[in-house]
């Protein structure tokens, strides 16, 4: 028969949350974000005959403003270390309680993103502010993602990518009837830092049954560039300090074609490949309605 498996979980989500002066609202305040999630998980498998008690996780978002965003992960093990009859060192079936400790703390990984646009652009600079773009966009658009939220999705972006379905379709002209420059763009960056056991036996530490902590760091970024309704660019890459090169690097092109959408992504290091994908937009069609088309190990693309 099939062994059961049950969980004791632990979860804390809170959402603390404070009040700041405004002018655009009536109330004079507004309620901004501050923690997002707050919480831990700590699970028992009753069908596990040796370590049956999971790690416990914690984790932390904090969202310091619209555009910042901090996120925090740490791992304390439930299990101490212990040494074989060679005198290697391996997770035993002792927990850290039982010896009158938290748990072993294995490691964290935080993160710190900002997302910038030309909005945020002039209101840095004095240009005015990005609130006339907010009020201007269709309140009734229920597709997409919901951006009337505290999160750093930028909301022009994401509503450009569904331009095709704008009623009308003609493009806005200025005084002199020539159709106005607009190209609504984004660039987020990301960085993090890990801290985590280096289990190479050189480094354990008998006396203190603990390895010593190493660091890496990380820097993604990633940007969207709408060169017009239903036509988007994005592109994604980052900074590898280990190896001191560039990280993978993605650039993908999407249209909107109103009832299909057409793709093509590309990643250009350290791999080389490309991907090619027609659609149709309809849940209960996309995958009857569509064409895909990518590179293999056998026909990769080579880049001269």
């Amino acid at each position: 028969g099939q062994g059961m498996t049950g969980s004791v979980t632990m979860d804390v989500a809170n959402n603390i949350e404070m009040k700041v002066r405004t002018d655009k609202d009536s109330t004079g305040y507004r309620k901004i974000s501050l923690i997002d999630e707050l919480g831990g998980s700590l699970s028992y498998n009753m069908a596990a005959k040796r370590r049956p008690w999971s790690d416990l996780n914690l984790r932390a978002r904090i969202k310091l403003t619209k555009k910042y965003t901090y996120s925090m992960n740490a791992v304390f093990a439930t299990y101490a270390y212990e040494l074989d009859e060679q005198g290697n060192p391996y997770v035993g079936t002792h927990t850290e309680w039982g010896k009158g400790r938290f748990g072993r703390f294995q490691g964290m990984s935080q993160n710190f993103s900002f997302t910038l646009t030309p909005e945020k652009l002039k209101k840095l600079f004095g240009g005015g502010d990005d609130s006339d773009s907010e009020n201007s966009r269709n309140k009734d658009d229920d597709e997409g993602v919901d951006t009337s939220i505290e999160t750093n999705i930028d909301d022009d972006m994401e509503a450009g990518k569904h331009g095709a379905k704008k009623k009308g379709g003609k493009a806005k002209t200025d005084d002199d009837g020539y159709m106005a420059f607009n190209m609504p763009w984004s660039l987020s960056v990301g960085y993090g830092i890990t801290m985590r056991e280096d289990t190479r036996r050189e480094k354990f530490n008998e006396s203190t049954m603990r390895y010593p902590y190493k660091f890496t760091q990380t820097l993604n970024f990633s940007g969207n560039v709408r060169i017009s309704d239903g036509w988007n660019i994005s592109f994604s890459s980052g900074y590898d300090f280990e190896n001191k090169a560039m990280s993978m690097t993605t650039a993908s092109l999407q249209r909107d074609l109103h009832c299909f959408n057409m793709s093509c992504s590309v990643v250009l290091a350290p791999y080389t490949s490309y991907n090619f994908t027609f659609r149709c937009n309809a849940s209960t069609l996309t995958d009857a309605l569509k064409y895909d088309k990518r590179s293999g190990y056998s026909n990769a693309v080579q880049w001269y």
